[in-house]
């Protein structure tokens, strides 16, 4: 798992005031990527949905902080691995 959040032990830190010090944590198995609330104060919210565990489909919304990051990842032959997956960024 990729944990997000602010604190330094985070595989993924991001410094966002409105974040818990681990947010939340990305899985990838099986050609498919989740996201698990780690029992943040502001919540990891989907699509506008608040979840404590989800998938992630290429196009979701997903929120956390003051951002919306676009989930966008490839798993066809010679395309990027799910470890190589990104996030656009896009403020609130």
């Amino acid at each position: 798992p990729v944990v997000l959040g602010r604190s330094n032990s985070c595989e993924l830190r991001i410094l966002d005031p409105m974040l818990s010090r681990q947010q939340c944590e990305l899985t990838f198995l099986n050609n498919a990527v989740r996201v698990r609330d780690l029992e943040s104060t502001n919540g990891t919210i989907v699509n506008s949905a608040v979840v404590h565990e989800a998938p992630l489909y290429p196009g979701d919304i997903l929120t956390i902080g003051m951002a919306n990051y676009v989930v966008s990842y490839y798993d066809g032959e010679g395309q990027e691995s799910f470890e190589e997956s990104y996030f656009s960024e896009n403020s609130i």
